[in-house]
């Protein structure tokens, strides 16, 4: 379902120390070429390229490209968090 590409960038460690070289593995995006240094996130990242994925908030419809993002924004609706933003009813 997702192509993975592995690229080794050489990096140097420190311009005071010897020429101590690091190979350090890449993963890129198919779609808009960003680096990551761990396969997941570019997994995870690679769905907000996709249109057919969404996950929708229950209370006001709102549609989102990853699960994360959807559990983050329903703490919105949630009453003690709303007090706790300044968002607090008045009777």
């Amino acid at each position: 379902m997702f192509a993975i590409m592995q690229v080794e960038t050489e990096d140097y460690a420190s311009r005071n120390r010897r020429k101590m070289r690091t190979i350090k593995c890449e993963f890129i995006c198919k779609y808009c070429q960003r680096r990551f240094t761990k396969p997941y996130n570019l997994m995870i990242h690679e769905r907000s390229h996709k249109d057919d994925l969404t996950f929708t908030c229950e209370v006001c419809g709102k549609t989102f490209k990853r699960q994360d993002n959807l559990k983050h924004h329903r703490s919105i609706h949630s009453p003690s968090c709303n007090r706790a933003a300044g968002f607090a009813i008045r009777l």
